[in-house]
Order: structure tokens, then sequence, then C-alpha cells
């Protein structure tokens, strides 16, 4: 500000409520900026706010004539502004304490404080209490109780605050804190159920939701209850904090503080959840240092992101992990003797109150090993590790890893506890050991992937919880949980004869994420390493070296490749080498795809990896042979059925219904069901026009699926999905089948299978738009029309309530000459919008490729679509690498322009 005289050229500072509130919200944003910790922040805004609310209600006291220290009135700032953790767009909570009953003045008194602020735009809340009326609120309201806990006096009368503070202490807790407790215990589970049972959210909730604001005040407010302060410095002289948790407490605090602000600041309001437009905005501010690793196809923010959410799931964590041995602590009366019970032939632990401990504290240093053997003895006895012995063991776990890596006992017994599948606890025993860090220590390679986020919306879980949640499943199969629902691994997993490998490989398929680009064979590596050093035979780390470099291969085939062609079965059997290695990798690839996230492995998906683990294990015992001979075996078998479902003599069916079976490929009786056959032949049949169209209807998993039945002819899959996205029908996959003509020189038929939805609504049931669609479909097959005319007449969507997501990575196009005999095959990996298919499908029409088969998913925000091509002048493949390259191209420049 620059000043002339007695004349200010860009204004003199505001000294209003509203001016002064938005200076000390510039001052916050100054501190992020420079790099500031968040309880400073946080404390220096506090104070500016305090300094102008105290001249408000200094001047309103005074005014009112009960300035005095001994007015009988005292002022108190409770919840964050109490605590001095007050976020730039928080609430401003006031209480008016009185010593006897509030009457019309004070009443008065409050609406005068507060009605300036309310016209400042500042959200500032108030209670009016008598003394005695504020005493009670322990008994009647959780909510209001605890927020006096972090009361403070801000004017009035010092004494009157004083006195009601040190009484008001003792009278929350009464003489029964575990009661207290379980109040705060219930009322954080209600709390969890609105906002996120899970620390693993995409957008979290920095304050209400697990492992946030609202769980460390309950922590502290338990030990306030029990211990009498809650402070971690004043826990730690105590005993009842370790300085390792001190600190963990207090840097979770600090950095909740600092990101809390941030997302006030960067959304402009009072926000709490951290949503994915706002973490972009502050990741960048926050860890903007952190880049793409060379070569990665990614954002540039995504690194970025991807460390503040690491961070938010460490702090989180230890918030869940230290709150809940608070609570559990400030549950137990220290008084109380407990009951010990010895466990007969073990010299090291003891049950005390039904609770493993171990009876020296010295042990775990003297013989590391044993924290790992408690984990066998809990599954063994089916009790959980104490309180006591678990801080024990996350102490050394966290500084003495090497001792625990060092004793040779360690890594045979980390083993039995991997393998062991009769741990059934929730969380499992592995889960425990990577809470108490014993993972790291054992296997500092693991260390990395521990809260790894991955910025999308596909990647539900950090790679660690993941990758334990896929171990949790492998045992809930080999237990045969799960035997109703997947029957095929459940039998599987019966037939592996040394299972070691696989339950290791399983928890370690993804450590090498952290390393970038192609981390299935830099996580092989790295399993090896560790596989090595935990005491694996050579046959066993053969083995987990294969799974973990190739986990991703067998789900990749199924989903992207054409089943139909026995070079690929033939590939992917010399991949996998044995039936054991077949059969190991089947089972990793199940658990895999079910823990990404919750839905993730479809009926779909699961009948396509079965599909290819049972054709490559015939293919293993009985050669290409007998794969065929199977294969045409169950097309004929369902061609028969089929007709029966048609009322037709299965042995002797209609020549029009065998010339139609004739036409079709085998493929298609294999990923096909009786029922739809039967369906398929009759709309075949039944074809006047240039179309037919079938569409029926799947509510509950949000989807109809069409069947187009047409003339085979050049550019109809673009025709198709053109008219599609001009109806603002999206497609979630699809299904392309060629009917050879009955006789050379005819034209054939194309039957097209699509699942659609409306984005809003789910399955497409309204019968005008499927009828709209239906005379589009004529209109633009008969030449009437063009789909480019369809497009453009496309009605526009509105974008205002479209939630952020992450962006996904650019484009990919990637061309494959190996995997098939005949047929070129085309990856494209870009992002999920309106339209993707359709502009695929007319580039590749442009570019003189006729498509023969072609696969398409959607995973979360991003397409994966797949395609069987050969040159239309020759039949062939195409093996011109020139060519190749503008195909390429030119799908990469048509899919920039794809329309939101």
């Amino acid at each position: 500000m620059t000043v002339t005289g007695d004349s200010y050229i860009d204004g003199p500072p505001d000294s209003s409520i509203g001016g002064r509130m938005a200076a000390a919200r510039a001052h916050a944003a100054a501190g992020l900026r420079e790099g500031k910790s968040g309880v400073d922040i946080a404390e220096v805004l506090t104070a500016e706010v305090e300094a102008f609310v105290l001249e408000l209600v200094t001047q309103h006291l005074d005014k009112a004539g009960m300035g005095g220290v001994s007015s009988g009135v005292a002022i108190l700032a409770t919840g964050g502004f109490g605590r001095r953790e007050f976020a730039p767009y928080s609430d401003l909570d006031l209480v008016f304490l009185c010593n006897g009953n509030p009457d019309v003045k004070i009443e008065e008194l409050a609406r005068a404080i507060l009605h300036p602020l309310w016209d400042a735009k500042v959200d500032a809340g108030h209670a009016v209490r008598s003394v005695r009326e504020a005493l009670e609120l322990p008994a009647t309201d959780l909510t209001a109780a605890t927020a006096l806990l972090d009361a403070r006096f801000l004017a009035g009368d010092r004494a009157l605050a004083d006195k009601f503070l040190a009484l008001y202490g003792p009278k929350v807790a009464g003489s029964a804190p575990d009661s207290f407790v379980a109040r705060l215990l219930a009322e954080q589970q209600q709390r969890h159920s609105r906002f996120g049972d899970t620390i693993f959210l995409l957008e979290p909730d920095l304050k209400n939701g697990p492992g946030g604001i609202r769980d460390m005040c309950a922590g502290r407010w338990a030990a306030v209850a029990r211990f009498g302060t809650g402070d971690p410095l004043g826990l730690q002289d105590l005993g009842e904090m370790s300085s390792r948790q001190a600190a963990a407490f207090e840097a979770a605090r600090d950095w909740l503080l600092k990101v809390r602000t941030a997302v006030h600041l960067a959304a402009g309001r009072r926000q709490d959840q951290l949503r994915f437009d706002v973490q972009e905005k502050i990741a960048m501010l926050l860890y903007g240092h952190v880049k793409v690793p060379p070569g990665e196809i990614r954002p540039a923010v995504a690194p970025a992101v991807e460390a503040l959410m690491r961070h938010f799931q460490r702090h989180a964590k230890a918030v869940r992990r230290e709150t809940r041995r608070l609570m559990q602590r400030a549950s137990t009366d220290p008084r109380r003797t407990p009951k010990v019970q010895e466990i007969e032939g073990d010299a090291s632990f003891e049950l005390r109150d039904g609770a493993l401990e171990v009876m020296d504290p010295a042990m775990f240093e003297q013989k590391p090993s044993e924290m790992i053997r408690i984990f066998s003895v809990a599954i063994d006895r089916d009790r959980p590790i104490g309180l006591r012995t678990q801080d024990l063991i996350a102490e050394q776990a966290a500084q003495r890893g090497s001792a625990l890596r060092e004793d040779p006992e360690a890594g045979p017994r980390f083993l039995d506890v991997v393998t062991d599948v009769r741990d059934t606890a929730t969380p499992s025993r592995v889960d425990l050991m990577q809470d108490l860090g014993v993972l790291g220590a054992l296997m500092p390679e693991w260390e990395p992937v521990t809260g790894r986020v991955q910025h999308d919306i596909y990647h539900v879980y950090t790679v660690d919880q993941h990758s334990l949640y896929a171990l949790a499943m492998m045992k809930s199969i080999a237990r045969g949980d799960m035997v109703d629902h997947h029957p095929r691994p459940s039998e599987v997993i019966k037939q592996i004869a040394r299972p070691v490998a696989l339950y290791l490989g399983t928890l370690l398929h993804d450590v090498g994420k952290p390393l970038g680009r192609n981390h299935s064979a830099k996580g092989a590596v790295v399993s090896v390493a560790i596989a090595q050093r935990l005491g694996l035979e050579t046959e066993d780390i053969r083995r987990l070296e294969f799974l973990v470099r190739e986990h991703l291969v067998m789900g990749h085939m199924s989903q992207r490749r054409d089943l139909d062609d026995p070079t690929l079965i033939a590939h992917f059997a010399r991949l996998c080498g044995d039936e054991e290695n077949l059969r190991e990798l089947f089972l990793l690839t199940f658990c895999d795809l079910s823990s990404t996230a919750p839905g993730n492995l479809t009926s779909w998906k699961d009948e396509l990896l079965r599909d290819l683990f049972e054709r490559t294990l015939t293919f293993q015992r009985r050669g290409a042979q007998r794969l065929m001979e199977e294969r045409t075996e169950l097309s004929s078998r369902r061609q028969r059925q089929a007709a029966q479902h048609l009322g037709e003599d299965p042995d002797r069916p209609d020549p029009t219904t065998v010339a139609i079976f004739k036409s079709l490929p085998d493929r298609y009786f294999m990923e096909n069901s009786v029922g739809r056959i039967a369906a398929h032949v009759e709309l075949v049949r039944g074809r006047t026009g240039r179309c037919a169209t079938l569409v029926t209807h799947q509510p509950r998993r949000g989807y109809s699926e069409l069947v187009v039945v047409a003339d085979d002819v050049p550019g109809l899959l673009a025709q198709i999905t053109g008219v599609l996205f001009a109806n603002r029908i999206d497609i979630l996959d699809a299904a392309i089948y060629s009917c050879e003509p009955a006789k050379p020189g005819e034209r054939g038929e194309a039957l097209d299978m699509f699942r659609i939805r409306r984005a809003a609504e789910g399955a497409v049931t309204d019968e005008s738009r499927i009828a709209q669609i239906q005379r589009d479909l004529e209109s633009v097959l008969e030449g009437k029309n063009t789909v480019d005319a369809l497009v453009a007449a496309r009605p526009k969507g509105s974008t205002l309530f479209e939630r952020a997501k992450p962006e996904v990575p650019a484009t990919e196009v990637k061309t494959d000459n190996e995997i098939s005999r005949d047929f070129t095959v085309i990856d494209i990996f870009t992002e999920d919008r309106p339209g993707v298919l359709y502009t695929i499908a007319r580039t590749l029409h442009e570019q003189a490729l006729d498509i023969h088969r072609s696969k398409v998913g959607v995973e979360a925000d991003r397409v994966a679509d797949i395609f069987y091509v050969r040159d239309k002048a020759t039949g062939h493949k195409v093996v011109d690498t020139a060519r190749l390259d503008q195909v390429c191209q030119a799908l990469k420049l048509a899919l920039l322009g794809v329309a939101k």
C-alpha cells in the first residue's frame, strides 16, 4: 500500500470485521506458501480472529455493564476456536456462561455480539447457559458436553470461568470414565457410518471421517476423562503414551490442521471433504516438488496428489491407532487386578484378561522373532494380542528392525503366519502386523507401498491394503468360505501342493508399484530378494518370481484378447510352463481383481478368467487338438440346446436355424447362454429391414443389452456407435460377431451386442428412446441420414452437477502383431467420455481397417478398448511399421477432439 500525505492510493486497511477476517485468511494462505506448520498457522489464525472478537465482546460487555471481573458472566471459546485449531471458514463457537439463570439481558448481549459477526459472513454459533445447566450437560448432551471440554476463557468474569472449568472435567468423567468412553465410541461409530466406515476413501472427510480431527478429539476427551489430560506430552509423562506414539499423534494433528486450512482456502468456504478437485488444487502447493517419473504417461498433478493422499493415509492410520489405544486405556480401571492365565508349554506369553501378553518385556529384545511367533499363538488360541504387548511390538519394530531381520527364526515364523488359513480375525493378524510396523521392519522393501495411493477412481485402496485384502481373500478361498459363490477357485486351491509361493506372492505382487513403470518385473526382483532373506527354498523362489512378474498377464489376456484364438492359448500355456504355475496364477489373478475395488470382479470378468484357465489347462494336458475338439463339442451342445429352446427337434433343427448356426464363429457359442442364442436366432430370422434390434434390461446391474443385426458392411460399428452417441447412450462394452455368408459372393451379417446405459438413469428402459434409436439406425443404414448430422444435432448435457474426478493418463495406443495369427491387435486406453467408441470405430474405418473382433471395457474413469483388425484391401495383418504409426497417430488425434 502506497501512502502520499494523508491520502491512501490503494485505500486504508479494512478495519471492519469482514476485512480483518479476510486479512487473517490471507495470512493463513501466506503461511501455507511459506511452509509453516499446521499448528502455527492455526494458532496465528485463531489469535487474529480472537483479537477482533475480543474487541467486539469487550465493547458490548462494557456497554451492558458486565465488563467487570466479578460480573457473574463469562464468555468461553469452545470447539476448534477453544482448542486454537481454527480453520479459515470454521464455525466460531462461543458459550455465554452465567452464575445464575440467564435472563433477557444476557440473550440481548449474545445477539448484539453475534449480529456483527453474521453480517460479516462469519459463521458464529453460541449457547447461553448457567453453570448449573452446563454441569448437567454430560448426562444429557454428549456433543455439547465434549465441546465444553475444549473451552477456554475469553472475556468477562475470569474467576467464574476458572471455577467452572475446574469442576467440569471431573464432572464429565464422573465416577465411571468407562461409561463416558463407551458413549464416545458409540458416537464415533454413528459418525463413521455417515462419513465413511474406512479411511480408504477416495474423497475422505478430514474432520468427521475415520482418522480425522473429530476422532483425534474423541481420543483426547477419553484421556481427559481417565487421566486428567489429553495432551500427548502429558500422557507421555504419565506413561500412557510412548515418545514415538506422542510424536505420531502430534504429527497427525499438525498435518490435518495444515491440510484443512488449505482445503478451506481452496474451496472458499467451510469444506472438510478432500474432494478430487480440491486435492489437485492443494497438492501442487504442498507437494509440488514431487514429479512424474521419467517415461510415465501421467498427468503432472498425479504424483503430488498421490503424495498428499499417502500422507493422509499415514496420519489417519496413526490417529485411528492411537485413538483406539487411548480409548481402550481410558476404559480400563488401572486399579483392577487382571486375570492371568498361563499357556502350557510357553515360557514367553500368557493370557491376561483373555488377551495374549508377553511376560517379560525384554523378551522381544533378547529374541526378536518372538514378536512374530506371538501372532501364530494368537491364531492357535484365537485370542487377541494385548494392548501393552502391541505397544512393545510397535516400539521394537520401529527401533530395532535390523535385529528382527537378523534373527534366523524370524523368516520361517513369518511364513507360518502368512500361510496359516485359520486366521479369521478382523482385521487379520497380517493386517495387525502391518499396523504395528512389523512388515516394514521385516521387509524394508515393503515400506514404500504403505499408504501408497493411486490418483484415479479405479484403485480405491492403498497398495498395501489392496495386497492385504487379496491375501485375506486367498485364505478365505482355501478355508472353503467361498465355495458357494466361487466354486472353481475353491476347487483349484485344493490342488496346490506347495502354497508358500502363492501366499507370499499374493502379499508381494504389487511390491514394485513405487518403482514406476513395469512394476511387475521390478517387483519380481524385489520379491526374490525378500524370499531369499525369509528362507524360501529355491523351487518356491522361482515360482514366486513367476507369479509377481506375470501377475497382470492373465487378467489382461482374459479381458482384452480373443480367447477363441488358438495362438493366444498356446502363447499363454508356454508362458505358464506347468499346471502348478497356471493354477497359482489363476488364483492370484482372481484375488487381485477381487480386491482392487468393490465390485471390480464382475461376473463377466470372472467368466472370462475361468475360460482362459480352463482352455489353457486343456491345452497343457491334451494339446491344441483336444482343445479345439472340446470347443467344438461345447458349441454343438449349445446349438442343440438352443434349437430345443426354440421348440425344434435338436437332432433335426429347422434349416434356417442350421444356416444361422453355421454362419456364427465358435466363440459366439462359448460366450453366450442358450437362452441368448435362441433369442438371437429369432432376431436374425425376423429381420425385414436394414437392421433388427433387441433390447433387454438388467436394472439391478444398471444397464441394458442392445443386440443389432444388420448387413456386415464396412464402417457398421462406427454407424451403430455413432447413433448411440447421438442419443446420449453410454456404451459399457461390446461384442462384435461376423456371420459368414451362406454362399461365396453374398454379403454376410453382423451380430453386434452392446451393454448400454443412460449415465444418470442406468438401464435404458424408456421405450420412446429405444424406438428413436431404431429409427435412427434404419435411416443411417438406408442412407437417408448420416451419423455426423445426428451427432451435430445431439442435445448438450448440463455439467452443473457434474462431480470433479481425477484426470486420467494421456491416451495410449499400442499395436501387437504377435498375439494373433491372422489379425493386428490394437489396444487403446483413454478417458471415458461420450463418443469414445464411435470416434475409434470411425477412425479405424477411415484408416481402411476392417474390425473383426472388439472388446470394449470401462474401468472407473478409463476406457480400455481392444480391436482385432486387418487391412480391407488385402484381408491380412497390417505389418508395415509406418502404416501402424499412422493409425496410432490418427487415433490419438481423433480422441483429443472427443467432446465432453
